[in-house]
C-alpha cells in the first residue's frame, strides 16, 4: 500500500559489565574463586544493557570521493618514490578528499520526538515486533531526519506486510541545492528528486582508529553498503550513517537477495534455516553443515523483542546439535571504539587470540564477492575488482546489466554486502541466509603488530632504539600450591587484592622484604627489575580472580579507559606517545599490493599520520617489564576452562 507523508500524519551506554577475568581488582577478602555459573558458550558473565544515549553522526547525499577516483584512475603513480602507490602520491598530485560536517544527532532527543508518534507509524520504533521499547532502527533514524528537516520527506512509503519482503520501502526527496523545491535541479547524476534509491551506509564506531578509512582498503569515507534491512537494522550509539540516493541496480540487487531470503524462509515453511554453514579452521577440510535451524537464544534482550533471530543464532544452534562453540565480549576497547557485544570465540575448539581468531560472513552464494576494490600495482593485478557481473549464472542469473561506472561507485569497495563491521549478536536474520562462513584468520601480519600469545615462550627486545641490547625472555609461570609448602598468601595478608607488590614493598614503605630491598629479581630471564607475577610464582595470586580462556592482548579490553583493572602499575596507566614512538605510522604495508593499505587516515580518508596518542604501556607497539602482557594476566589469572 502507498501512503504519501501528508496521509502519514494525519494518522497519527554503557554496558554493565561483569566481566570476571585477567585485571579485574578485588579487595573482598576471600579466595580465589572459579566465575560464577553461567553460560557455557560464553567465556564470561556478562549482562548488557545497551542504552540509547549518546549521538550519531549522519550525512546526506553521495560522498565526492576524489582519492578513489585519482587512484583507479590512468593517473596515479608513484610520485614520492617510494614504491607504492597510495593517497601519499595522490596528494602530491593535488588530490584531497573535501571535509564534510556531520548532523548530529542526539539520541534522546530522536526518541523523545518519536514518542510522539510524528508521521503515524507508532510512538516508539517502526518495528515494534523487532525492537523493545527504547531501542531504533536505521530507518527510525530517517523517521526522525524526514520529521525535523524541511529539505528532506517522505513521498511514498509501503509497508512490511505490503512490500513482500518484510521491510519498509520508500521513496524520498531532498531539497540538495537548498532552494526550498523538491525538483529535478536536486539530482546530481542520482536521483534526489522522488527516488526509491535512496537507501543507507553505515559506520562503526571506531574510536581513534585510522587505519581503516580508506575506501581500497578500509571502510571508507562513505561508511558501507549493504543488502541489509534498515528497519531491521539496530541503530547503535556512535555508529555513522549516511542517506544517499545508489544507481538503479543497487536497488534491484538489494531487493532480489531479499526475495531469495523470503523465498528461503517459505520453502522452510516459516522456519529459518540456513541451507550452509562452512567452518574453515585454517587447515584440513572445512566443516559443513546442512541445513541448519537456527532457533532463537535472545542474548539481547536489551535490544530486540523475544523469538528475534540474530545471526550469533547460527552458531548457538550449532552448540545446540552438539558442536563446541564459544562466544566471549568485547567492551569498548582500549582504542576508545565502542564495540559491547559477543564475539565468536572459538569454534570446534579452535580459540581466538584476539589479533588471531574468527571472521565470519554471511549472505547468498552469488553474492560473495559482489563488494571488492582493486587491488594491484603496474602490471600485476592481484584483484581487478568487482565487475558486478549479475546476469552470470554463478552470480544469480539476473536480467540486469550494470553500467560500468555505477559497478565502480557503488560496489568497488573494501567491504560491504556479506563483509561488514556488524557484530552477530545485533544482526537481525528472521530471514535466512543462504551461506555462513566462518574462517579462521590473523591480522597480526596485516597490521604490523608482533604477536605474542602467553601459551608459548618468546624473546623481546626492550631496549628503547630496538638495536638487540635488551633482550629478555618471557613465559608464563605456574602458580605454587600450599601443599608444596610455599609461602602462599591468604586473604589474612594486609595487601590482599593489590596485584602491585611494588605499592607496599619498595624501598621506602615498610615491611621491607627477603632480609632489607632485596626482592627476588628474575635475571635468568633477561629482567632488572621487580616483577609482581614473579612474586606470584612463590606467593600466588593473592586473591586474583581466574581468567577467561584469553591468551593475548589482554589490553585490548583492559587498557582503556572502560574497563582499566586497578594496582596494576604501568598496565593500570596512560602515557602520552609522540613522533617517533607512535611506531604504527610506519605499519603500512606488509605484502603489497596483496595486503591492504593499513596508511594512517582522518575520516574522510586523507593521509593523517598519528602525531599522540594515550595508551596504556601494554600495546600492540610497546610492553611494560614489569606487567608484561600477557605473561603476566596469565600467570596471576590462570585460565581454567
Amino acid at each position: 500500500m502507498m501512503m504519501k507523508t501528508t496521509t502519514l500524519l494525519l494518522a497519527g551506554a554503557v554496558a554493565s559489565l561483569l566481566i570476571s577475568g585477567c585485571g579485574e581488582d578485588t579487595h573482598q577478602r576471600s579466595s580465589s574463586t572459579p566465575p560464577k555459573a553461567k553460560a557455557p558458550f560464553l567465556t564470561v558473565d556478562v549482562t548488557p544493557s545497551a542504552k540509547f544515549e549518546g549521538e550519531v553522526s549522519v550525512y546526506l547525499g553521495r560522498y565526492d570521493d576524489k582519492l578513489k577516483d585519482w587512484l583507479q584512475s590512468d593517473m596515479a603513480t608513484d610520485l614520492n618514490g617510494d614504491g607504492y602507490v597510495d593517497e601519499r602520491d595522490g596528494h602530491l598530485a593535488g588530490v584531497h578528499n573535501p571535509q564534510e560536517v556531520s548532523i548530529q544527532v542526539d539520541l534522546k532527543q530522536m526518541a523523545s520526538v518519536l514518542a510522539t508518534n510524528p508521521d503515524g507509524l507508532g510512538g516508539r520504533s517502526a518495528r515494534p515486533d523487532i525492537f523493545v521499547e527504547g531501542q531504533f532502527s536505521v530507518f527510525d533514524l530517517l523517521r526522525y531526519l524526514v520529521h525535523i528537516r524541511p529539505d528532506l520527506r517522505f513521498e511514498q512509503l509501503i509497508f512490511p506486510t505490503e512490500s513482500g519482503r518484510d521491510t519498509y520501502e520508500f521513496v524520498v526527496s531532498w531539497d540538495r541545492n537548498g532552494d526550498g523545491l523538491f525538483d529535478e535541479a536536486d539530482d546530481n547524476g542520482y536521483d534526489n528528486s522522488h527516488s526509491k534509491d535512496w537507501y543507507a551506509r553505515i559506520k562503526s564506531h571506531g574510536g581513534e582508529q585510522k587505519k581503516l578509512n580508506g575506501s581500497l582498503d578500509g571502510k571508507g569515507p562513505q561508511g558501507e553498503a549493504h543488502y541489509e534491512r534498515l528497519d531491521q537494522m539496530w541503530l547503535q550509539p556512535g555508529m555513522g550513517v549516511r542517506f544517499q540516493p545508489f544507481s538503479t541496480e543497487m536497488t534491484q540487487r538489494r531487493q532480489w537477495v531479499q526475495d531469495r531470503e523470503m523465498a528461503r524462509l517459505a520453502q522452510f515453511d516459516g522456519k529459518v534455516v540456513v541451507p550452509q554453514l562452512m567452518v574453515n579452521k585454517g587447515s584440513g577440510a572445512p566443516i559443513v553443515i546442512q541445513n541448519l535451524e537456527v532457533t532463537a537464544h535472545d542474548m539481547r534482550p536489551d535490544i530486540f523483542q523475544p523469538g528475534v533471530i540474530t545471526k550469533m543464532d547460527v552458531f548457538l544452534s550449532a552448540y545446540d546439535q552438539g558442536w563446541d562453540v564459544k562466544f566471549n565480549y568485547w567492551p569498548t576497547l582500549s582504542t576508545g571504539a565502542k564495540v559491547e557485544h559477543f564475539a565468536l570465540f572459538s569454534f570446534d575448539g579452535l580459540d581466538s587470540t584476539v589479533g588471531r581468531g574468527w571472521s565470519t560472513v554471511y549472505g547468498e552464494m552469488a553474492t560473495n564477492g559482489d563488494f571488492a576494490a582493486y587491488q594491484g600495482h603496474g602490471e600485476q593485478i592481484v584483484n581487478p575488482g568487482s565487475r558486478c557481473e549479475f546476469h552470470l549464472p554463478e552470480k544469480g542469473g539476473m536480467d540486469l546489466l550494470v553500467d560500468p561506472e555505477h559497478c565502480r561507485l557503488d560496489w568497488q569497495f573494501k567491504f560491504g554486502g556479506n563483509v561488514l563491521h556488524l557484530m552477530s549478536d545485533t544482526w537481525v536474520m528472521n530471514q535466512p541466509v543462504e551461506l555462513v562462513i566462518a574462517g579462521y584468520m590473523s591480522h597480526y601480519e596485516l597490521w604490523g603488530m608482533e604477536e605474542f600469545n602467553g601459551e608459548h615462550s618468546t624473546q623481546r627486545d626492550f631496549s628503547d632504539a630496538k638495536d638487540g641490547s635488551d633482550w629478555v625472555a618471557l613465559q608464563t609461570f605456574d602458580l605454587p600450591s600450599p601443599d608444596e609448602g610455599s609461602p602462599v598468601l591468604t586473604e589474612q595478608h594486609f595487601g590482599w587484592g593489590v596485584a602491585d607488590c611494588n605499592e607496599c614493598h619498595n624501598e621506602v614503605k615498610q615491611p621491607l622484604g627477603h632480609g632489607g630491598q632485596n626482592w627476588p629479581i628474575n635475571s635468568v630471564d633477561g629482567f632488572d627489575q621487580t616483577q609482581p607475577y614473579y612474586c606470584a610464582t612463590c606467593h600466588g595470586s593473592n586473591g586474583a580472580p581466574l581468567g577467561h580462556n584469553e591468551t593475548a592482548r589482554c589490553f585490548w579490553c583492559h587498557g582503556g579507559e572502560s574497563h582499566v583493572p586497578k594496582h596494576h602499575g604501568e598496565a593500570s596507566t596512560q602515557r602520552l606517545y609522540q613522533g617517533d614512538e607512535l611506531v604504527s605510522n610506519g605499519k603500512i604495508y606488509n605484502n603489497y599490493p596483496s595486503d591492504v593499505n593499513a596508511l594512517p587516515r582522518d575520516k574522510f580518508g586523507n593521509y593523517e599520520p598519528y602525531e599522540a596518542i594515550w595508551s596504556a604501556k601494554n600495546s600492540d607497539w610497546d610492553m611494560s617489564a614489569s606487567f608484561p602482557d600477557p605473561y603476566s594476566c596469565m600467570t596471576c589469572h590462570p585460565n581454567t576452562q
